[in-house]
């Protein structure tokens, strides 16, 4: 077996079990994550001097903030938690061919800046609806939870994953760094395999 089908049949492992994970994570119960989310954004916000609360009602999990321009009320729901970017980190990680005390330290590294980016985004997302903040007033007169949800979700969802990807490589699991540099050669070789045949 030659080294390039090595590494595409190393490759299909890798996108099975990161499959494996992802899907798993879909299934695992939220209801803990999201009230984790709304507590420590509830907690960042009066850190900050502003009047933040949560609370759970009938197992709706919502956030809110008092002070500011205008009261804002959310609810934390699944995909506000960021339960599926931990199944994400561990699909990363679990299948890398490094030792086990690494890929620990890499999830848990993971896992920490996730927990702390997604903690941020919402904390963002909330007091930018909550208060009068220019530039962004300039543009918005009566600003809604979906007038910065979206754009401050994508800015944290892309910056943050590679943030974080890039720490876990840098600090803990250079494995994963050099499985993803390999990505693109190593997909190129097994399509221009499959044509020739």
């Amino acid at each position: 077996m030659s080294s390039g089908e090595s590494s595409a049949r190393e490759l299909v492992v890798y996108v099975v079990v990161f499959a494996i994970f992802y899907a798993l994570f879909q299934w695992v119960p939220s209801l803990w994550a999201e009230v984790l989310t709304a507590w420590s954004s509830s907690a960042a916000m009066n850190a900050l001097g502003m009047s933040s609360s949560y609370g759970i009602h009938r197992g709706l999990v919502s956030l809110s903030l008092a002070s500011g321009v205008r009261p804002v009320h959310v609810y934390i729901v699944r995909e506000c938690s960021a339960i599926h970017v931990l199944g994400v980190v561990l699909g990363l990680v679990v299948p890398l061919r490094a030792p086990w005390t690494r890929k620990a330290v890499g999830a848990a590294l993971g896992s920490a800046l996730i927990y702390a980016l997604n903690v941020a985004r919402v904390v963002a997302t909330v007091t930018l609806t909550g208060y009068d903040v220019p530039p962004f007033t300039w543009l918005v007169s009566s600003p809604t939870v979906e007038t910065y949800h979206y754009p401050i979700s994508f800015l944290f969802g892309v910056v943050g994953v590679v943030a974080t990807v890039l720490a876990m490589d840098r600090l803990a699991l250079p494995e994963l760094g050099n499985l993803l540099a390999r990505l693109p050669s190593t997909l190129a070789a097994a399509l221009s395999r499959r044509n020739k045949h």
